[in-house]
């Protein structure tokens, strides 16, 4: 989709940088100072992302990112959230993820290895053999409790889970109260998931989680030709929870069909380290759900819109957002029909 969302910079990333002694030392480490550090981030960045920039350096001759988010205030829990995925990875040895060098908390720096390929863009049985294989292994990485990697994380069921979610989403909605159709299929649409998950209740009965990306669209996967490998790439999103989350949200962004999805599925459960025969029924329920989480993102983007745009690209970004929205609104009356139907 290439949705990017550009937040303006309140401090400028050219603004002077101010590094701790821990943090002088990473940079020393990956072969910087702080003048070149300051330098680069001055440079052309070579990829954008909705909230970061990412500049590419050289290191001992093997290549780094540093990814500089835009807004360092704002988005500095986005980089510690990455920072701490990225360690645990590494930790779990996940090696289709980069490999974290570094990390700035007072400047939203992060520095990882340089991942080559290209973004996919077509989803053939390889690929999807591929991506299957990798998120099995992901999500079987086991953590006791549910939530946010920065902060104090829960000990519950998948059920408590899922409702700490159905509440999320209702705070993200109360801005748009004004709203009242857009607002009326929503809820009407939590109120049919969370029926859902209670008559399904033995499949939110476990207290097991897993690491989740939550971010699984076809910008984030990367295929590298050289390395006849899968990388995937912006962990910022990631925390603790259910994987049919996950997978729910893959499906969403990367609009598979029915045949995708089967073969995704057959590789996926085949792959997993322990069978979850209810894994299909939160699937189900969670699917509305991350529409309705992308749903609230496009509302979001829409209201702080500029009242001008400042260029065709922003335009066709802005028009994208509402189009995508629309798509995504008849795809939500569709659930709600389908279920009433039933």
């Amino acid at each position: 989709m290439k949705e990017r969302y550009t937040y303006s910079d309140e401090e400028g990333l050219s603004g002077k940088l101010e590094l701790t002694q821990k943090e002088t030392r990473v940079i020393d480490e990956i072969g910087l100072d702080k003048e070149s550090l300051q330098k680069l981030i001055k440079s052309q960045h070579f990829a954008e992302g909705s909230y970061a920039l990412l500049f590419e350096l050289l290191n001992d001759d093997s290549p780094l990112v540093a990814k500089v988010w835009k807004n360092r205030k704002r988005d500095s829990e986005r980089g510690a959230n990455e920072s701490i995925a990225l360690k645990l990875l590494k930790l779990k040895s996940f090696n289709i993820a980069p490999e974290i060098k570094g990390y700035l908390p007072t400047s939203t720096i992060l520095f990882e290895e340089k991942k080559e390929g290209h973004p996919v863009k077509i989803f053939n049985k390889d690929i999807i053999d591929r991506l299957a294989q990798a998120l099995a292994y992901l999500h079987s990485i086991k953590l006791e409790k549910y939530g946010s990697l920065l902060k104090s994380r829960k000990m519950g069921t998948r059920m408590n889970y899922f409702n700490d979610g159905i509440e999320t989403l209702r705070r993200l909605a109360l801005p748009f109260k004004d709203q009242k159709e857009i607002m009326g299929l929503i809820d009407q649409s939590l109120g049919k998931m969370e029926n859902e998950a209670h008559l399904a209740g033995n499949a939110f009965k476990d207290n097991s989680f897993t690491l989740i990306h939550f971010d699984l669209n076809p910008n984030n996967i990367i295929y590298s030709e050289k390395d006849k490998i899968l990388v995937i790439i912006d962990w910022e999103q990631a925390s603790a929870g259910d994987n049919a989350m996950d997978i729910a949200k893959l499906f969403l962004k990367s609009n598979f069909n029915l045949s995708q999805r089967q073969e995704f599925l057959e590789q996926y459960e085949n792959c997993l380290g322990k069978k979850d025969s209810h894994f299909q029924e939160r699937l189900g329920v969670y699917e509305p759900f991350v529409l309705i989480n992308s749903i609230l993102w496009r509302l979001r983007v829409l209201r702080d819109a500029p009242q001008e745009t400042s260029s065709s690209s922003e335009k066709e970004f802005y028009e994208r957002v509402k189009n995508n929205l629309d798509r995504e609104l008849i795809s939500l009356r569709n659930f709600l029909k389908v279920k009433a139907e039933k």
